[in-house]
């Protein structure tokens, strides 16, 4: 949780005898319907649909927003700053007004301000802002440290941001984890909510057990059952066996979900003699490492999923398929779909397999036992999570008797009964504490489906970050909602779409099904852009040829040289490879492609990207065009908003 890392920062800082670095990002705080919520975020930017809620604390809404904190600069400098979006929003920066501007028109051009001279090191900031009367409520604060030239604003980075924590957000922030906890731990699939509607994360449950048998060890079942975290540390799933007859207990159940089988039974498999070498070369290029300890890790990290008990858990030909597709018995799996081939899962699982120990003796499946292992489900508590035939008789008190002071007992007890039936999630202090911070509150919130707080829960849970800003072809995770339109984000997260943007990489992005339509536009909106794109202008052929000349070797910038067009392979890539022409537009964001394209290294460290621009927005290419970049670019853009209906540029 956010303020556990804060305060052990700050630790370490007074450890040194140094002023601890105050956290990155402004501390902003949402006010409607007299109740306040309050937060860190990257940026100054939001978009909320009308009658839609700011936060899931917050009512639906008119609502007020206070961004406060400071902004570093390196260098003492004079910077402009801009404003765009719909509501009424005053800009104070080092105490001075700035923008003070009763309504902000989305349509309008954007509100900037004069030069103001910043001070090297910390600028306090405060951005004030109302939402609409009517309408969607939107925001973007963007700057520029060139504000006499005609270059556009941009973001300002997270790293140039930092803020004051306090008690409020402190609280805010304890709330917020346990309200995570709760959706986490499937605390609902229990404790019912009686109500109509809820956010998505309230359809979580666990794996099904429909041929549970087939694909997985009853030995293994039985030891999972009997303690998940014993076997996994991060596992939210419960102990709900205990007592001196706890371990027959767990046998009994996974007898019945051997029992539980495909029928008629699958034909039998022959499987190929694998490729060990493939597979460990594709454990690597898929970066399993960035959310597994691969088997004879030296140093297990805590933080990460061991392997060790692949041949455990998995028969002969299972793990292969649970690789081409991990979510088809487990909709809401974190484990990422990669699209592999049935050669490569086999590859992989083969090697994982030689690399880990041989599973011990097979547990010895009674008829009987089995039998009783099946009662024993249906009272405990397996099948509110998984789903069965069976008819469930465990009941718990649904939410909505669960007042405040009953989060004190029960699964959140600080020391259980023995003979407590009440599973056991053994959550440390710190969890309880969130979770009972969430209990205070009215819990409307489980109700309140706010698509940027989902991306950020979510984008942080599946780990996104060990591989974007880590691998080749992953850029930054931060400002792909600002780049990407969400209707091509959404196609991606599915694994929709028909082509990968980087084939030659050997680094692939995974799908999450589940997820993602609100990734999507989760992280649109949290840059202040719309969840649904403006529909491009019309293609207009004139520009379009411009474009189709400016990217061809005759009197063009050669840009084919790397780009690839439709079935026309890149002429000579210097250093890397560039996405295909004609999967460009409908992928970029209009803004960021302006951006993008007159100072690539600006907007990406990084990149390969050649600067063909100077910061007067002037061209090499002065004949064309008046020599205007925005003109230019303008051109590019038609041309390939066309996608496979471009022509081919002059590439010899």
């Amino acid at each position: 949780m956010r303020k556990w890392m804060v305060i052990l920062t700050c630790a370490a800082g007074l450890a040194l005898g140094q002023d601890p670095e105050p956290p990155t990002g402004l501390r902003v705080t949402y006010r409607a319907g007299g109740v306040v919520d309050t937060m860190a975020t990257p940026h100054v930017a939001l978009y909320v649909p009308a009658g839609r809620p700011a936060t899931p604390f917050l009512p639906p809404g008119r609502f007020a927003a206070t961004w406060e904190g400071v902004v570093k600069i390196d260098l003492r400098g004079d910077y402009s700053f801009q404003a765009s979006g719909r509501g009424s929003l005053k800009l104070e920066v080092n105490n001075t007004v700035l923008l003070d501007l009763p309504g902000l028109s989305a349509l309008g051009k954007p509100a900037t301000t004069k030069p103001v001279r910043l001070n090297k090191g910390a600028n306090a900031i405060k951005v004030t802002y109302t939402s609409p009367s009517r309408g969607d409520a939107q925001l973007r604060l963007f700057w520029s440290d060139r504000p006499d030239k005609p270059m556009p604003h941009e973001p300002i980075r997270a790293g140039q941001l930092a803020h004051e924590a306090n008690p409020a957000l402190e609280q805010a922030d304890l709330r917020r984890a346990g309200r995570e906890l709760f959706l986490e731990a499937r605390c609902i699939r229990c404790h019912k909510d009686g109500g109509e509607g809820g956010i998505p994360g309230l359809a979580m449950s666990g794996p099904g057990f429909s041929t549970i048998g087939d694909r997985r060890h009853p030995a293994w079942m039985a030891q999972w059952i009997l303690n998940p975290k014993a076997h996994r540390a991060t596992a939210r799933m419960p102990r709900l066996l205990h007592g001196e007859n706890a371990g027959a207990d767990a046998q009994a159940i996974a007898a019945h979900l051997a029992t539980l089988k495909a029928d008629p039974p699958p034909p039998a498999v022959e499987y190929p003699e694998p490729d060990l070498e493939a597979g460990m070369e594709l454990v690597e290029k898929l970066n399993c490492a960035g959310c597994h300890n691969l088997p004879g890790a030296e140093e297990p990290a805590k933080d990460k999923l061991n392997l060790s008990h692949i041949n455990q858990k998995y028969p002969l030909g299972q793990l292969r398929d649970f690789l081409r597709a991990p979510n088809a018995h487990y909709v809401w799996t974190r484990m990422p779909k990669f699209e592999m081939s049935s050669e490569e899962a086999w590859n992989i699982a083969s090697w994982l397999r030689s690399q880990t120990p041989l599973r011990p003796e097979p547990l010895v499946v009674d008829a009987a036992e089995a039998k009783r292992g099946e009662e024993l489900m249906t009272k405990v508590g397996c099948l509110n999570c998984h789903s069965h035939p069976a008819e469930n008789q465990f009941k718990a008190p649904p939410l909505a008797d669960l007042a405040s002071p009953k989060w004190m007992g029960g699964c959140l007890t600080d020391a259980p009964d023995a003979d407590s039936r009440a599973p056991r999630y053994d959550f440390s202090a710190a969890e309880r504490a969130a979770l009972r911070a969430f209990a205070a509150t009215d819990r409307h919130s489980l109700k309140r489906h706010v698509p940027a707080e989902f991306a950020e829960r979510q984008s942080r849970l599946l780990n996104c970050n060990a591989c974007h800003g880590e691998l080749e072809g992953f850029p930054e995770l931060a400002p792909l909602g600002e780049k990407l339109r969400p209707e091509w984000m959404e196609q991606l997260f599915a694994g929709k779409l028909k082509q990968r943007p980087r084939p030659w990489l050997g680094h692939r992005m995974p799908a999450f099904p589940a997820r993602a339509k609100d990734l999507a536009h989760g992280l649109g909106m949290s840059h202040g852009l719309p969840p649904v794109s403006p529909k491009p202008p019309p293609v207009k052929p004139e520009l379009a040829e411009t474009g189709r000349m400016l990217v061809g070797v005759d009197g063009g910038f050669s840009c084919v040289a790397c780009h690839g067009v439709k079935d026309r392979d890149p002429l000579q890539v210097f250093e890397a490879q560039g996405v295909n022409f004609a999967r460009v537009g409908d992928r970029l964001q209009s803004e960021f492609f302006l951006r993008w394209m007159l100072d690539p290294l600006r907007v990406d460290s990084q990149s390969r990207m050649p600067d063909y621009f100077d910061e007067d927005a002037r061209s090499v290419l002065v004949d064309v065009l008046e020599g205007d970049a925005a003109k230019q670019i303008d051109a590019i853009r038609h041309y390939l908003l066309q996608g496979n209906k471009m022509k081919i540029p002059v590439m010899q």
